[in-house]
């Protein structure tokens, strides 16, 4: 009786061990949400305020334009639009005056229809008016490159007094990516792929850190003859030795 105990002992443990086992796969770091920034619009460059390595706050301004001519395009388009908001009011009351003058057949069929198309063509005038002082606005608005998150910089692409000319492609000034959010790849065969599932939590390890993960994609291809999946995890963390090449493990 007592070796028959043991032996479904030593079976119950070696099924609990085959239960928590952890499958270990080797891993490549890479960045999360890495992004190529340009500011849309033309001018000279200002000032550049970051370097590649740097870490960086959401809003933190990047790079900054001359903004003498926008500022100069906006008081324009805003004086532009005073002045035919002014035009429209006179012809709409115009309009109004031989709308009278028509109802008491005092005005011809041709001149009310003179003073309509006047007022339709100073009321568009005054629309593409508004339109490009709108314009006008969101360029100054955009003139300066702000971080979008909170980042590391990748790479500048950008000196004091270039000239930003965007016209047939965007000038890439700053590259980034999240200072935080990292992912972590590796290759998973058909088997280990039954085994995972978007939104499944797991672990990274970095020399004997842990870290919690979560899969956030699964990569299918195929890799000589073997079917596999590219298992893609993404994981916080504040190391300093942790980038993209790092090499980390994935545990599951």
């Amino acid at each position: 009786m007592k070796n028959i105990i043991l032996i479904g002992g030593i079976i119950f443990s070696l099924s609990n061990n085959i239960a928590f086992a952890k499958e270990k796969l080797e891993a490549t770091v890479d960045w999360d949400q890495r992004v190529e920034l340009t500011i849309p619009v033309q001018g000279i460059v200002k000032k550049v305020n970051v370097n590649a390595g740097q870490i960086v706050k959401k809003g933190d301004v990047l790079v900054e334009l001359d903004t003498r001519i926008l500022s100069a395009n906006l008081r324009k388009a805003k004086a532009h639009v005073t002045s035919l908001n002014a035009t429209y009011k006179e012809v709409k009351r115009e309009l109004d005056r031989a709308i009278e003058l028509y109802d008491r057949t005092v005005l011809s069929d041709h001149d009310l229809q003179v003073a309509k198309n006047n007022e339709i063509v100073a009321k568009a005038n005054l629309e593409d008016a508004k339109s490009n002082h709108v314009k006008a606005k969101v360029e100054l608005e955009i003139s300066s490159l702000v971080a979008p998150f909170d980042s590391i910089i990748l790479k500048r692409d950008v000196e004091v007094g270039m000239a930003i000319i965007n016209r047939d492609v965007y000038q890439k000034l700053i590259t980034l990516a999240s200072s935080k959010n990292y992912l972590a790849k590796a290759s998973i065969t058909a088997t280990q792929n039954d085994l995972v599932s978007i939104g499944q939590e797991v672990k990274v390890v970095h020399i004997g850190k842990t870290y919690n993960a979560k899969v956030v994609a699964i990569e299918y291809g195929i890799d000589s003859s073997v079917a596999k999946s590219t298992l893609v995890v993404m994981f916080t963390s504040n190391n300093k030795k942790i980038h993209a090449g790092t090499t980390v493990t994935i545990e599951f």
